[in-house]
């Protein structure tokens, strides 16, 4: 009886779930740029069996969807598809991003379903894509992370750098004296 009573409390023990950071697909498509124009080739994110979380990266290096309207024609499609709010910040955790597409003069003339987001210890993000839900629509990858990331490196090596220097400095103004006895008493 003890072992059943066992068996069915670990069987009911929720799973443990796997950070989508450490686990995720690589997307390096250079068409989905926000930069990449064509009338020609249209790739439809709809036909995708999207499954999992997906690192946005654009020449192998961190792009992020971008945060505004896309001019049409844009990312490999007709109408390119971006995130109407910011990014989360890595304390976030799993949060739900707005999308829309633009498309006949109207940033957001479609609306797929909403994805999730979240922000990753490395200064990167992972998406939780699904299918848009029409064609030609696509996710966009813009590389505007990478000025963020060159600005914000610096700073937080310049105030680490001084703040270790103060401490050294205040170390070396404040010597311990210990006294000690030496010889006999």
């Amino acid at each position: 009886m003890h072992v059943c009573v066992l068996l069915v409390s670990l069987y009911s023990a929720p799973l443990p779930t796997i950070d989508p950071c450490v686990n995720y697909t690589s997307l390096d498509q250079p068409w989905r740029a926000t930069n990449y124009s064509t009338k020609s080739v249209l790739y439809c994110d709809n036909s995708v069996n999207w499954n999992g979380w997906y690192r946005l990266l654009y020449n192998g290096m961190n792009a992020l969807m971008p945060e505004s309207c896309v001019p049409i024609n844009h990312c490999g499609t007709s109408a390119p598809l971006w995130i109407t709010s910011a990014h989360p910040q890595v304390g976030d955790g799993v949060v739900s991003r707005a999308v829309c597409g633009n498309w006949n003069g109207n940033c957001c003339q479609f609306k797929p379903p909403s994805i999730q987001v979240k922000a990753c210890v490395g200064n990167y993000y992972v998406y939780q894509f699904v299918k848009t839900g029409a064609c030609d629509l696509a996710y966009c990858a813009g590389n505007n992370l990478l000025v963020i990331t060159s600005v914000h490196l610096y700073i937080a090596t310049y105030i680490l750098t001084m703040h270790l220097f103060d401490k050294l400095c205040l170390d070396v103004q404040k010597p311990v004296i210990k006294p000690q006895i030496k010889g006999t008493v």
